[in-house]
């Protein structure tokens, strides 16, 4: 299976041996927060961008705005999700914790790639998991 490996293919492990490692340097608190600060920012930013059409129709006013709110929101809902979840695990389980969430959000990468169908010919892996996933 190797030998089919395209270089997105190679690209998409090196994603998920990297959050894996993140996770474990950053701990369960740190990853949660992580994944939970970028899903708050892609909602302010997508909410930001609809919304900002009827204050202003100048395109780097509404960018600017709304990358000052997506960044605040990513840093406050980071810092109170760590804040809360960093003191309920112990030292060791929470590195391991945190490994392994992000193994897992890394692997969540290539199953979004999969499900969206889209430039399924540039990876092996992504064009065999869309056949399950959809």
């Amino acid at each position: 299976m190797i030998e089919e490996f395209l270089p997105a293919d190679y690209v998409l492990c090196g994603l998920t041996v990297v959050m894996a490692v993140l996770g474990l340097f950053r701990g369960f608190s740190g990853t949660l927060g992580f994944a939970l600060a970028a899903l708050a920012a892609t909602l302010t930013a997508t909410f930001g961008w609809s919304a900002s059409a009827s204050f202003t129709e100048v395109t780097w006013q509404r960018a600017g705005g709304v990358l000052v709110a997506t960044l605040l929101a990513f840093g406050i809902v980071r810092m109170i999700v760590k804040k809360l979840v960093n003191g309920l695990l112990a030292q060791p389980s929470d590195a391991i914790l945190g490994f392994l969430i992000g193994a897992a959000l890394g692997a969540a990468a290539l199953f979004a790639w999969a499900h969206s169908g889209l430039y399924l010919e540039y990876s092996h892996l992504a064009k065999e998991l869309s056949a399950y996933v959809r």
